[in-house]
């Protein structure tokens, strides 16, 4: 599927993307970079993930598997938007993060998107080679 590989590109950017963030706060200590990113931990687990969600749709294009678009999509939009929510702290970090707060909604939909899309790939991979 085309949506897999384009989604594990644009992911594997923005980690380049976050990764020069990192660089402009933490070496360059570019002033703007220090007024922008309040949490500069929650900026490196967003550079990470971008990465490990970008591999990970890019895997699953290699493999070949015949998503159905309904996977695809969930995965390609989890895979996107947990990274986000990571990067999104890195600028807010005093954000209400508790149950029942707009974030707390957000990143547990966020979270039930992915695992949807990721985990049902991942069983449909399993389901194809078992048979």
């Amino acid at each position: 599927m085309k949506y897999l590989i384009i989604t594990g590109a644009v992911l594997i950017l923005l980690a380049i993307m976050t990764g020069w963030f990192i660089i402009a706060g933490k070496y360059l200590s570019l002033t703007v970079m220090k007024k922008i990113i309040r949490d500069e931990e929650k900026l490196i687990k967003a550079h990470v993930d971008y990465v490990i969600m970008g591999i990970l749709l890019l895997v699953l294009f290699a493999t070949g598997i015949n998503l159905p678009l309904v996977v695809a999509v969930l995965a390609c939009a989890g895979a996107l938007a947990n990274p986000s929510l990571f990067l999104f702290l890195a600028v807010k970090p005093n954000v209400n993060k508790k149950a029942g707060s707009f974030f707390g909604i957000v990143s547990t939909l966020v979270f039930l998107i992915t695992t949807a899309g990721i985990g049902g790939a991942a069983l449909l991979l399993i389901q194809e080679l078992i048979q």
